[in-house]
């Protein structure tokens, strides 16, 4: 019987070293830094429609078809103007917000390079 028992004890120590060193070699190669692809966050410049009668926050109505707000629009915004804004989105925001009627175009910007201080 104890030859039994420590049989299974060595096998249980088997296998939790196994599970162990199993996960440990998971989690090391999973880059948990790294997004979900379409998940990085770029400068997109967007193109819109101009008509007659659009308000001010024409751009930001737009945006918040995809964002879900005016203001995490206006958050998400790098500057605007009439006819074109530039905004912070993921790739998967961009491709919708191209299908928005309204918008013209979406292309990436290269990202603005950060001043000091700032």
């Amino acid at each position: 019987m104890a030859k039994t028992t420590m049989q299974l004890v060595a096998l249980l120590v088997t296998l939790t070293v196994l599970a162990v060193a199993t996960i440990t070699v998971t989690v090391a190669g999973a880059d948990t830094s790294a997004k979900r692809r379409g998940q990085e966050i770029h400068l997109f410049e967007v193109t819109v429609r101009m008509l007659d009668d659009v308000d001010d926050d024409y751009n930001y109505q737009l945006l918040s078809t995809v964002l879900g707000s005016v203001d995490a629009a206006r958050s998400a915004t790098f500057e605007t103007e009439p006819g074109t804004f530039s905004a912070f989105l993921t790739n998967n925001q961009a491709r919708k917000l191209s299908k928005v009627p309204g918008v013209l175009g979406v292309r990436e910007r290269d990202d603005p390079v950060p001043t000091e201080g700032h």
